[in-house]
């Protein structure tokens, strides 16, 4: 039987698996070879980490697609993104695994960061060994976790939330989205996320009112308040160059996080134009945190408005336009598992992207205009409506989360 090997995330229904990328004990299946006959099976090999697999050739030609579509599709970042036609579009009860899968990941990712942290605070320096092994537990959970249920469980953090241990990991789980996103390979990857769990740590030396106040507008600090705080780039590489153990690319991405492409960031040796991929990611999801929980004393924005700040702040000049562009993509617009209110006066939820217009997913209506819960949630994808009455968009993002939503199947409108 001819074989050829794929991306876990090209399976499709109706394709003969033959062989997976890891031991029987690693597998999340009795048997290695079968037939994909719903999107649950498709689920578990990504929940098991499982990256490739091998499948019969001729389910590729049952595909209509050739091993040279195929391998160009393997070099192409994965933008996560669906459709209404995907066969992979989730039910609610699926959407609620997800996040609260994400929830639990992320209590755990906080007691490992919190012990970096300590850890600092007690020793006045960093332990290389105890970084790695949060470095590693939260690259794992970002490749084995959906982003859009990573990116709602950081949502949901708490506005206001001025924690460093809460903000190094949050950069730390959005760059490395983004990351993989780009393709970024194991080691790239690795050293993304030391740097964000470590981009910040100079702000330890510095006067706690002053870091709660950098990003207030009234009162503003002062000239030298401003100069102290902007040593925070260069404390941190000081603490990483005394301690040792850390590898340069770690260093130059914690040094230049603030090094904006117009040239208005700093310290001032650094040039932003000249800053590589890395930093650019690390430098936009240090500002995306920033937005969406108001670290550093500014309001909080919601998640929509927080994008549409880094688009604004990437239009001016200061922030890759690529990057933001593929944060906005594998992100969307509206959050999957968001609930949000349309302008009918119904209430539903996110439950998948649309790849040419993130302004209208897919959505699950939950709750009448009335308010009631349906006993049946109704799927409208928000792009495809066809002119039918009324026409339905999303008029507001609602607080809240999947938690206290329905989990019955959902029919199509």
């Amino acid at each position: 039987m001819q074989t050829a090997r794929i991306p876990v995330y090209e399976l499709q229904i109706g394709m003969h698996v033959v062989k997976l990328d890891v031991s029987w004990i690693r597998s999340p299946f009795l048997r290695h070879s079968f037939v994909v006959q719903n999107p649950a099976q498709i689920e578990k090999l990504v929940r098991a980490g499982i990256k490739t697999v091998h499948i019969a050739s001729s389910s590729l030609q049952a595909e209509g697609r050739s091993g040279s579509e195929t391998e160009k599709k393997r070099d192409a970042p994965s933008t996560g993104l669906v459709t209404a036609s995907a066969p992979r579009l989730k039910s609610l009860a699926q959407l609620n695994e997800e996040y609260a899968q994400a929830k639990l990941a992320r209590q755990q990712l906080e007691q490992a960061v919190e012990g970096v942290f300590a850890g600092i605070a007690e020793r006045g320096t960093v332990d290389p060994e105890e970084t790695a092994i949060a470095a590693r537990e939260i690259l794992i959970a970002a490749r084995t976790l959906s982003a859009s249920a990573i990116f709602m469980a950081l949502t949901q953090n708490g506005n206001g939330d001025s924690t460093l241990s809460r903000h190094a990991l949050s950069v730390s789980t959005i760059a490395l989205v983004l990351g993989q996103a780009f393709g970024m390979n194991p080691l790239e990857l690795h050293h993304l996320a030391t740097a964000a769990l470590l981009h910040d740590i100079g702000l330890l030396q510095i006067q706690s009112g002053i870091v709660r106040r950098s990003r207030v507008t009234s009162p503003p600090l002062s000239a030298a308040e401003q100069k102290e705080f902007q040593t925070h780039p260069r404390r941190s590489l000081l603490m990483l160059e005394e301690r040792g153990g850390f590898d340069t690319i770690v260093l130059h991405l914690i040094a230049e996080h603030h090094a904006y492409l117009d040239g208005s960031g700093y310290p001032a040796e650094t040039r932003g134009e000249f800053t590589s991929i890395q930093t650019r990611i690390l430098m936009l999801a240090d500002k995306y945190d920033e937005f969406l929980t108001g670290f550093g004393g500014a309001s909080p924005l919601a998640p929509h408005q927080t994008l549409q700040r880094l688009y604004q702040e990437a239009q001016d000049g200061a922030l890759d336009l690529s990057v933001v562009s593929r944060l906005i993509k594998v992100v969307g617009i509206f959050h999957v598992h968001s609930e949000v209110r349309l302008n009918t006066g119904e209430r539903a939820v996110v439950m998948a992207l649309n790849q040419t217009k993130l302004h209208q997913p897919v959505v699950a209506i939950t709750h009448d205009a009335a308010g009631a819960p349906l006993g049946t949630p109704t799927v409208v994808d928000l792009a495809e409506q066809d002119g039918r009455s009324p026409t339905r968009f999303i008029e507001t993002v609602l607080e809240g989360n999947l938690a206290s939503l329905p989990s019955q199947p959902a029919r199509s409108a």
